[in-house]
């Protein structure tokens, strides 16, 4: 599975990964691996958990992007940036996040304080967002 996993490694690095996000065909990706003996869902685990790159299993294409990287000194995702590359930044972010996601994060600004809703929105003004 490893020789499989370096593969498909040097292959999304070959196609502009990690800056882009790329994407490979889905039926030849099961293919391939059940024909080494092997599941692809692991291989996509191994390459999430190991490498931080998530991936989207569609009817055609696997799209494989970088993910987050806990506990680092860049965590902030918009650190660095003016005003509008910080809009564009969190719209891309918000593109990406499947609607469980947003559910969730809608649900947890619903259920704050109106004190850490007031927090939020001046830290929004203050970064020039709101």
């Amino acid at each position: 599975m490893k020789e499989f996993t370096d593969k498909i490694l040097q292959t999304l690095k070959t196609n502009g990964f990690p800056e882009k996000r790329v994407s490979l065909p889905t039926d030849k990706m099961f293919e391939v691996a059940e024909s080494k003996g092997f599941s692809f869902n692991d291989v996509l685990q191994s390459l999430k958990d190991e490498h931080h790159i998530d991936s989207k299993i569609g009817p055609d294409k696997i799209v494989f992007s970088q993910g987050a990287v806990e506990n680092t000194a860049s965590a902030n995702p918009f650190e660095g940036m003016n005003q509008e590359q910080m809009m564009r930044q969190a719209q891309e972010m918000m593109s990406k996040m499947d609607p469980e996601e947003l559910r969730k994060i809608q649900e947890m600004f619903t259920n704050m304080s109106p004190e850490e809703k007031e927090q939020i929105m001046k830290k929004g003004k203050d970064m020039g967002i709101l």
